[in-house]
């Protein structure tokens, strides 16, 4: 079982690697992350993650990515979905009724625009 640091370390894997789409390095993650522990540490775990089968090093001096099996775990335990706020819920429902209103106001107005009324 993986512990908290090296779960973290593995999130943050995933995570860069979906946006980046390029392998990640210690010195990324003690950047963008904000785990509270060196580039080194970061590498030791890096290091023990491989190991155990969660990332992969595509090349000699690469970052790491993340195994189907990092993919599996980070999808199992790290992702956790959290339930949306009262302002999330509200500026969603706000949202669509402005979508609600364009496309009223779209359906009334193309007849005119080509003539077909």
């Amino acid at each position: 079982m993986l512990d908290d640091r090296k779960l973290a370390v593995l999130r943050a894997i995933v995570a860069d690697y979906v946006s980046t789409h390029e392998p990640v390095g210690s010195k990324a993650i003690v950047e963008r992350h904000r785990l509270g522990v060196s580039a080194a540490t970061v590498r030791n775990e890096m290091a023990a993650l491989e190991d155990e089968g969660y990332i992969a090093q595509p090349h000699t001096s690469a970052g790491r990515i993340p195994t189907d099996l990092g993919y599996r775990m980070f999808v199992d335990k790290l992702n956790a979905l959290k339930p949306m706020s009262g302002a999330e819920q509200r500026a969603i429902a706000q949202a669509r009724e402005a979508l609600r209103q364009l496309r009223l106001c779209l359906t009334s107005q193309c007849p005119r625009c080509t003539r077909l009324s």
